[in-house]
């Protein structure tokens, strides 16, 4: 990097051009400080603080010559101070509006779902000093490239500014709109109200400033705010007009941020995208921006620990191994219920011959129903001409010897009976043993 060109940009940043930003951020730490108390007594060098800052902010290693930059201004100025450059550079706003898309999700593939134009980029980057996140984002949601994808996205829902309001709770909140949110905008958005407006009105909503909080706190400490911490911040978030960026710089000029006893952020490799000067505050904008292919996680994600890939990996292996096992077991409780069904079923075909051979006890139910399967079985081998005769007549003895028993309250008998003109009217059917005398 160019240390002299450098050194032209960076002292206004340092110094002048940020003074309100650097009032209100240290109002904010003192907040925090006053809230927690935080007085971790070991920190790291400023030269681990540069390095960790650099991952965290511009996701990716500072090289010797920054490094050599910041440490003299680290040290002149303090570490808020050098976090507020990092995230007042055009490198910065380069990452944030998607125009790095080698790096990180932007503005435009969080909103849009592509990679902006080489002028939409260089014309949002010019907005980016002196224009707030709110107004670029309300920009991009009011637009009509934004009211069709949300159609798109929103099949599920027929009126056509309720897939507008249900798509901006979505990128802005992380959830579905209520009913009677959608109700509330939808009947705004019919009057004379824009999407940009309604859109502004979710940005400023506390619910969008405690995602903001939450989002800084994964980021830079790499754990959730607590409920304190959030209701300390809300309140000046709310008045700031760029509430995501001095609340970076907070958090990273805070005690805990660059602290020995809080794991290191991970080194990233990543590939920085083609015609790119050096220079945090001289970047160009690639001009196959359209092309490039465009990454699908944001900062947050981008900055996470690194041992999050490795515990993704162990938890896809688990649950390919916890897939295999479920197979194994659906298979298996197939056959045992194949088996217990095999069983159920030779366990009634023992019950039918225990009963057929030893002539266990009948109730009254039973006797009825083999009376009734023995009738009709009865009648079938007398209405067919070509029954044997002695068989149907033989069967039909049996059968009212079987009325006979149930009359006489002797139920076991009569099944016996039944069961026997049955078997004689099926031989009768089958013309067999014609013959054959009582």
């Amino acid at each position: 990097m160019c240390l002299t060109q450098k050194a032209k940009v960076l002292p206004p940043i340092l110094h002048s051009n940020l003074t309100r930003s650097l009032r209100r951020a240290c109002l904010l730490l003192a907040l925090l400080l006053a809230c927690h108390g935080l007085g971790w007594s070991q920190q790291c060098s400023d030269t681990q603080f540069i390095q960790r800052a650099y991952s965290d902010l511009l996701l990716r290693q500072p090289n010797a010559g920054e490094i050599a930059f910041y440490l003299a201004a680290v040290q002149s100025v303090g570490r808020q101070a050098v976090a507020a450059s990092l995230r007042g550079s055009q490198e910065y706003s380069l990452n944030l509006i998607g125009g790095n898309p080698g790096v990180v999700a932007g503005f435009y593939q969080d909103f849009l779902g592509r990679n902006p134009s080489p002028s939409e980029a260089a014309a949002t980057l010019a907005l980016e000093p002196t224009t707030s996140d709110s107004t670029i984002i309300a920009s991009l949601l009011g637009s009509s490239e934004y009211h069709s994808r949300a159609t798109a996205l929103n099949p599920a829902i027929a009126d056509s500014n309720a897939e507008l309001v249900n798509q901006m709770f979505l990128d802005l909140l992380g959830r579905n709109a209520t009913a009677s949110e959608l109700i509330l905008y939808d009947a705004q958005l019919a009057s004379s109200v824009t999407p940009a407006a309604v859109a502004n009105t979710i940005l400023s909503s506390d619910e969008y400033s405690t995602k903001l909080i939450q989002q800084a706190y994964l980021r830079l400490l790499h754990r959730p705010p607590t409920q304190t911490e959030i209701s300390a911040f809300l309140t000046p978030l709310k008045s700031d007009s760029r509430p995501e960026e001095d609340l970076l710089d907070v958090v990273a000029g805070a005690p805990e941020y660059c602290n020995e006893t809080v794991k290191p952020p991970p080194v990233f490799v990543l590939v920085a995208p083609a015609e790119t000067i050096d220079g945090l505050n001289s970047v160009t904008v690639p001009q196959n921006l359209g092309q490039l292919p465009a990454v699908q996680f944001g900062p947050v994600q981008a900055a996470a620990d690194a041992s999050v890939l490795g515990l993704q990996v162990s938890v896809t292996s688990d649950e390919s191994t916890i897939t295999s096992l479920n197979s194994e077991v659906t298979r298996l409780s197939d056959q045992i219920s194949a088996l217990q069904a095999m069983l159920a079923s030779q366990t009634q075909l023992v019950t039918d011959l225990t009963n057929a051979l030893f002539g266990a006890p009948a109730a009254l139910d039973v006797a009825e129903a083999a009376q009734k399967d023995a009738q009709k079985r009865v009648s079938q081998a007398a209405a067919d001409s070509g029954a044997c005769t002695q068989l149907v007549l033989r069967a039909q003895r049996n059968l009212a010897l079987g009325n006979a028993a149930v009359a006489a309250g002797q139920y076991s008998p009569a099944v016996k009976r039944y069961r026997f003109a049955y078997l004689l009217a099926s031989d009768a059917l089958k013309k067999e043993d014609c013959d054959e005398s009582d």
